[in-house]
């Protein structure tokens, strides 16, 4: 029998994020581990009792819906497993993957940031991406809205690969808004869970799944994250699994970025162009990462990407798949000083003359823009010379 019915039934039994090296040491492989009784005294009384049930039925069904649905079943007895895993202490037993990829020949840069990102967070993560995989990496994020999905946009749009990891599973409803986008993925790389397929994504999935975004990259590049954002704890399990940190820095008044500065400042790379980040792997990964190309590709403006490259296949689906700006693309194509008076109030109502501090506007400049933009509804006056995006 082969051992993927045991690592289903393994991974029934432990749970995503358990310590799967330590479970298995002393064991030949995971059929002996399935076949032992005598488990570790460092096992708690209710995990024994799981471990002693062997019934493998739900793991057959598990593993013949998988593959009814075109899912591809990974485990570490599977040379197309990621090594990248293999190196964690809390390695997946299982991963399914929807598409087509090699997680093993192809260097990988992972991008997180908040769902709610700014119209510059957004920007950054596309453009980032997009140079990244100009210069030979596959970008590697969460699937969600926002950073998450700019990122694979980004990647999408100069014809690269992209790896999208779900912290649910793959038959779930999480996340349906962007079924194009997935769509997209699964015929450029993949789109992996390490959840059976029907698992609905739960507040503790998604630590879960940054453990892996971490895992899979060189390094994680942070675009913007305020001080409790998720994307930290992705930042931290990479530094944990000696994976390079990255930072985007942002305005040092602007608590949506708390995070990521403190990042920089604790010491993360800081990141102001694609070449802070290619240039620390180009020397290993000769004729595939080509620095000098990336940067090349460093697009000036979003904007570029939809009026200025050559249309590929992604493109057929470009109706479909919109960057997520935040439900707010009625405002873009502001003028420079417009757009920075309107980010300033990204993060809540703010007086004007907190207005005029955060961008470094004259106050007669601040409410030139902030009357063009009443005029296009976009922000509100508020009483006391404050003012909130709407």
């Amino acid at each position: 029998m082969s051992n993927t019915l045991y690592w289903l039934w393994l991974q029934s039994k432990i749970g995503a994020g358990a310590k799967t090296a330590q479970i298995l040491e002393g064991f030949e492989d995971v059929a002996s581990f399935y076949e032992s009784t005598l488990y570790s005294s460092g096992f708690r009384k209710a995990r024994v009792q799981k471990l002693l049930d062997k019934d493998l039925s739900e793991s057959e069904k598990i593993l013949a819906h998988a593959q009814k649905q075109g899912y591809t079943v990974l485990t570490p007895d599977d040379a197309a497993y990621p090594d990248a895993f293999r190196e964690m202490p809390d390695y997946p037993c299982v991963i399914y993957v929807q598409g087509s990829f090699d997680f093993n020949r192809t260097p990988m840069v992972s991008i997180v940031g908040a769902r709610k990102a700014s119209y510059y967070g957004l920007n950054v993560a596309t453009r980032l991406a997009f140079s990244l995989s100009k210069g030979g990496v596959t970008v590697v994020s969460g699937g969600a809205l926002g950073t998450d999905s700019a990122a694979h946009k980004g990647a999408l749009y100069a014809g690269g690969k992209t790896v999208m990891v779900l912290g649910c599973g793959l038959d779930a409803g999480y996340l349906k808004d962007n079924a194009a986008l997935r769509k997209a993925v699964v015929q450029n790389g993949a789109v992996i869970s390490e959840f059976s397929p029907d698992f609905e994504a739960t507040r503790f999935s998604f630590p879960m799944r940054n453990r892996l975004i971490a895992a899979l990259g060189l390094g994680t590049v942070v675009v913007q994250a305020n001080s409790s954002s998720g994307s930290l704890i992705t930042a931290d399990f990479a530094k944990q699994y000696g994976r390079d940190v990255y930072g985007v820095p942002g305005g040092i008044y602007n608590t949506a970025f708390q995070g990521v500065n403190e990042l920089i400042r604790d010491g993360a790379n800081i990141v102001i162009g694609v070449e802070d980040i290619l240039s620390r792997y180009e020397a290993d990964y000769p004729g595939i990462i080509d620095t000098k190309k990336a940067a090349a590709y460093n697009i000036k403006d979003p904007e570029e990407i939809y009026g200025d490259l050559p249309k590929t296949k992604i493109m057929a689906v470009d109706e479909e798949i919109e960057l997520q700006f935040d439900e707010k693309k009625h405002i873009t194509g502001l003028a420079p000083k417009t757009r920075l008076v309107y980010d300033s109030l990204e993060t809540g109502p703010k007086h004007i003359n907190e207005i005029c501090l955060l961008t470094s506007l004259p106050q007669h400049e601040v409410m030139s823009a902030l009357s063009s933009l009443e005029l296009l509804d976009a922000v509100e006056a508020l009483e006391g010379r404050a003012y909130r995006q709407i």
